[in-house]
């Protein structure tokens, strides 16, 4: 009778691990930190040592002031993996800033140069690893960030050909230095055009350039430095965004950017969402007066 307590007992034991098993290695390889800085612009942390692992800092998201979506900076040395194959419920952008990436959709590989990049729709299998010496810094974002937990989204998943895998990886044309016009010059990465949710430019600019006047959207607007830096007008305060910071524009707040610098800056540019009504303007001018004046009372109506 002991024995078979002991026989019983053993068995649960080795079920119970075996759960506790296929359970840990199910759990996303996503080595995430939160970026906790309580003012507009955030930079992230390029300074902390890495070590064999990838490490993403989530600069923005629906637990840290951004409910529109996920804006993520990963650094990745040589030989370390992302999660492995998986889908999201949402939009999965890359993009490369340094060195080189290596990425899977479906059952294809395609290796992801300095300003290349892949848009992954929903619901479709990916994976991102670094086979090159260099450390790949790229950008993520997720969108429309459909839960406040990042880690959650993941799913397993088995690798299947996935039709037009190619057309994933996106090359924008960013201008050379010598080619940047007045004004901002935009490369488009994403958008609703190409079956994106958000969209996703480069925009650059010359010394002594920069956006439109200030004015407001009725979307959350996100500037994401990757060269140079620029300056940008938040509200009644005004914010240096040096290379690698992000600030998020939430709607109704007064904004523009101006390269006060001596250099070429770019900076990534989000609109989550992009409006579906074309024919709106993005863009609403917004004129800045002096001091408020005292409200004044209408006149009582008159009685017959």
């Amino acid at each position: 009778m002991v024995v078979r307590r002991n026989k019983v007992i053993t068995a649960v034991f080795v079920l119970a691990l075996a759960t506790a098993t296929t359970s840990f290695a199910q759990k996303p390889n996503w080595n995430l930190k939160l970026n906790t800085t309580r003012t507009p612009v955030r930079a992230a942390d390029m300074t902390s040592p890495l070590g064999k692992e990838a490490v993403s800092e989530i600069l923005m998201g629906p637990t840290n002031g951004n409910n529109d979506g996920y804006v993520i900076m990963t650094r990745m040395p040589q030989g370390a993996h992302g999660p492995a194959l998986f889908t999201m419920p949402d939009e999965h952008l890359f993009l490369v800033l340094e060195g080189k990436l290596n990425i899977q959709i479906g059952t294809e590989k395609f290796v992801l140069d300095k300003y290349q990049g892949a848009s992954i729709p929903p619901n479709t299998a990916h994976e991102v690893w670094n086979a090159d010496p260099a450390v790949a810094v790229f950008v993520e974002v997720v969108a429309p960030g459909s839960n406040r937990d990042l880690l959650s989204l993941v799913k397993p998943a088995k690798a299947a050909p996935v039709a037009n895998a190619k057309d994933m990886i996106r090359t924008p044309k960013i201008p050379a230095a010598g080619e940047i016009k007045a004004g901002l010059n935009g490369a488009s990465y994403a958008a609703r055009a190409n079956g994106s949710p958000i969209q996703m430019r480069i925009d650059s600019t010359n010394p002594g350039q920069g956006g439109p006047k200030p004015h407001v959207h009725l979307f959350t607007q996100v500037y994401f430095s990757i060269e140079g830096g620029t300056t940008v007008e938040y509200g009644l305060n005004t914010y240096p965004l040096p290379k690698y910071s992000v600030v998020a524009i939430q709607p109704g707040v007064v904004h523009t950017n101006f390269n006060k610098s001596t250099a070429v800056e770019r900076h990534i540019t989000l609109l989550m969402p992009e409006p579906t009504d074309s024919s709106q303007p993005f863009d609403i001018e917004f004129e800045r007066k002096g001091a408020a004046g005292a409200a004044t009372t209408p006149p009582a109506p008159s009685r017959p």
